[in-house]
């Protein structure tokens, strides 16, 4: 009833602030004595009023920012997934079980969760696969033999850190957005791909493949391809990439070490380098700073890859990453840059400019 991101949970902790805010100045004088036990009970309702606004107001930063899907996710609670995730030798094609579980959209996409084992990085996690209203109208024609057709591109999206894929779906409109473009005939149909990115509760991996540890990034490409020949039927066509703050890091940095996957790059107030979370030793921090170096990787060899960087004036931390970006890139690779007027490091910022990046990944 009282899960994280509900508006009754919002209401019930403001309505709890408020009521013990009230309680407070009711009842301030009979606590106003010099007894002991008396000033204890004066700081103790201070503290637990603040704590109650403090918390509310947390709950709806949440709401609006769609961080955390769970309580579990906000206090690092690891939700052992292995018990319940798709083995990599059972992964099955659409099935008409998949479509009769599926979610419906006001504007008429397929939505698909699946809780999978990555065959390659072995990480068992969640991804949302959301299929666009013509296909959607084609498999509902055909429920007995689903087929996706020919028609289509598609494109994985990333969230941020801390982030969850429900925000593409939620908050971003990510998803109502491919809809209002694929209807009035500006893109083609496109499949979204929605991976989890943030696997290890905590700890912001960057997309990364730790030496001995977590293989996010093959998670993210290998293993994304491989479920999606295998459920959708899908072929060898390059796919595109677009995520929003860390996400832009990640659908940038797949993109440039995977070419042969991807063709197109987006990064909406992403950045260009590792910034490493807390517990990166010396000596893997110097070797992934190597690894991951998109500008000697794009700079070294000829490149078919697009990208488009979308950041905002007033985003520093973006545009400043932005700038020292193009500025150490050959002119042989292509880049364009859309800037942002107005506006800081949030969603209501970037959601705008949805458009322009589906578009953009239209056409290229």
């Amino acid at each position: 009833m009282f899960e994280i991101g509900s508006l009754a949970t919002e209401i019930t902790g403001f309505s709890l602030a408020s009521a013990s805010f009230a309680i407070t100045i009711i009842f301030w004088k009979k606590l106003g004595r010099s007894q002991w036990n008396l000033v204890i009970g004066r700081i103790s309702i201070l503290i637990l009023v603040q704590v109650l606004f403090l918390g509310s107001i947390g709950i709806a930063i949440n709401r609006s920012g769609e961080f955390f899907s769970s309580w579990n996710d906000l206090f690092g609670n690891v939700t052992d997934l292995t018990k319940v995730a798709i083995q990599p030798n059972l992964l099955a094609q659409l099935s008409t079980k998949d479509l009769a579980q599926a979610q419906h959209t006001s504007g008429g996409s397929l939505i698909f969760k699946k809780t999978i084992k990555g065959a390659e990085s072995g990480i068992s996690n969640t991804v949302y696969v959301v299929l666009p209203p013509k296909i959607a109208e084609l498999l509902k024609a055909n429920p007995q033999t689903p087929n996706i057709g020919t028609d289509y591109q598609i494109v994985e999206l990333f969230s941020g850190y801390p982030g969850v894929p429900e925000t593409w779906i939620g908050r971003m409109g990510g998803i109502k957005t491919l809809e209002k473009l694929e209807s009035s005939g500006q893109i083609k149909s496109t499949i979204a791909i929605i991976p989890t990115i943030n696997v290890y509760p905590r700890h912001d991996t960057e997309c990364l493949n730790f030496v001995g540890g977590f293989q996010v990034e093959t998670w993210l490409t290998n293993d994304m391809k491989t479920f999606a020949q295998r459920f959708l039927g899908i072929d060898d066509r390059p796919w595109a990439t677009l995520g929003y703050s860390t996400g832009g890091w990640c659908a940038t940095e797949v993109a440039v070490r995977h070419q042969n996957q991807y063709s197109s790059a987006v990064s909406l107030a992403g950045y260009f380098k590792p910034l490493f979370a807390n517990g990166v030793n010396r000596n893997e921090k110097a070797f992934l700073i190597n690894e991951y170096d998109l500008v000697r990787i794009l700079n070294s060899a000829p490149t078919n890859l697009k990208i488009l960087i979308i950041a905002g004036k007033n985003d520093r931390f973006a545009w400043a990453s932005a700038q020292k970006f193009l500025a150490s890139l050959s002119s042989s690779v292509s880049v364009k840059l859309i800037p942002i007027p107005e506006g800081g490091h949030n969603t209501k910022t970037w959601i705008p400019f949805e458009n322009s990046a589906f578009q953009w990944i239209n056409q290229n």
